[in-house]
């Protein structure tokens, strides 16, 4: 009986020593595959952290997200909804949210103004996440909608995969993260036949071509023109020669409206026979132009949006690979 006591004891030390190992490291397309997928595409140094991660460490990261830093979360707020989407896409380490979020905007054909109550739910229980679209308690259709989600990751789905994912979703009363889990962990997910499956929208060219030249984003405006679903190949083109070189002005902030205003009363021009100087005009609210940014900062902020490496970002962004993901 001792001798069984102290194998059993064994054995538990074993089983836990062997939990306790780190994943084994991933391929560099499974990789690049989860981070195109479960986001925007890599930013320099993610596939080397993603590798070394492994698939279970990496999904759990984006299921239980970290906090949004506080500066982007500031930023964002600013921005009006496409502004922020498009932001949010490029430098938010919550990637996977970002791409839920856009998902089922589209799903329920909401406007970018829905985006702030549904965020925080597409976690959480479909219910939940229904509800705060302003369409109540879901009575039907979550089975079409589970049919959706899984065709967004997953090119051609087999019907046991959206079997066990029906069965997940009916025992946990539609709760997100046990659905995605078992989804983004699936064979059929991780399959190197889905890697570069399927092709890039405006919106994700461009952001993931931003986040692949290693650039801080201060100002997405200039990016907004090429945000576009096709993106014909003559913009697409320009886009990337103006981010390899840079002269989309991204690390610049847009200068904020109040920062034009001023309570002081401007100069009004002379006319004939009033003195020489000019002189100060009754007082009242007007917008007077701020002192324009110095050569310094501008050519600071010029190089902050200039990529390290302009040859090699262009010659990537220019290959047929780049357009899908």
């Amino acid at each position: 009986m001792r001798l069984l006591t102290l194998l059993f004891c064994l054995l538990l030390s074993m089983g836990g020593t062997a939990r306790a190992q780190p994943a084994a490291p991933i391929g560099t397309g499974l990789a690049e595959h989860l981070l195109n997928r479960t986001g925007y595409g890599p930013a320099p140094g993610e596939v080397a952290r993603v590798r070394a991660l492994g698939v279970q460490a990496w999904v759990d990261s984006q299921l239980d997200p970290p906090p949004m830093p506080p500066r982007l979360e500031e930023r964002l707020r600013a921005l009006p909804g496409p502004e922020a989407a498009l932001l949010r896409a490029i430098a938010s380490p919550r990637q996977l949210e970002a791409v839920l979020a856009q998902f089922w905007l589209d799903y329920f054909k909401g406007d970018e103004s829905a985006g702030e109550l549904l965020r925080p739910q597409v976690l959480r229980r479909y219910a939940d996440l229904h509800a705060a679209l302003g369409q109540g308690r879901p009575v039907s259709g979550e089975r079409e909608a589970l049919r959706a989600l899984v065709r967004h990751f997953v090119s051609l789905p087999s019907a046991g995969l959206q079997g066990s994912l029906w069965r997940v979703w009916e025992s946990t009363q539609g709760d997100q993260r046990a659905v995605l889990r078992r989804l983004l962990t699936s064979p059929e997910f991780l399959a190197s036949s889905q890697w570069q499956g399927k092709r890039k929208d405006g919106l994700r060219f461009v952001a993931s071509a931003v986040r692949a030249s290693g650039l801080a984003v201060e100002n997405v405006t200039p990016l907004m023109a090429f945000v576009r679903d096709p993106l014909p190949d003559a913009r697409r083109a320009e886009f990337v020669e103006r981010l390899a070189t840079g002269r989309l002005a991204l690390a610049m902030a847009p200068v904020q409206p109040h920062e034009y205003a001023s309570s002081a009363p401007p100069l009004r021009a002379n006319v004939g026979g009033e003195a020489g100087q000019g002189t100060v005009s009754q007082p009242g609210p007007v917008l007077m132009a701020a002192p324009t940014p110095s050569a310094a900062a501008m050519a600071a902020a010029a190089a902050r949006s200039q990529p390290l490496l302009p040859e090699r970002l262009r010659e990537r962004l220019h290959k047929q690979d780049f357009l899908r993901y």
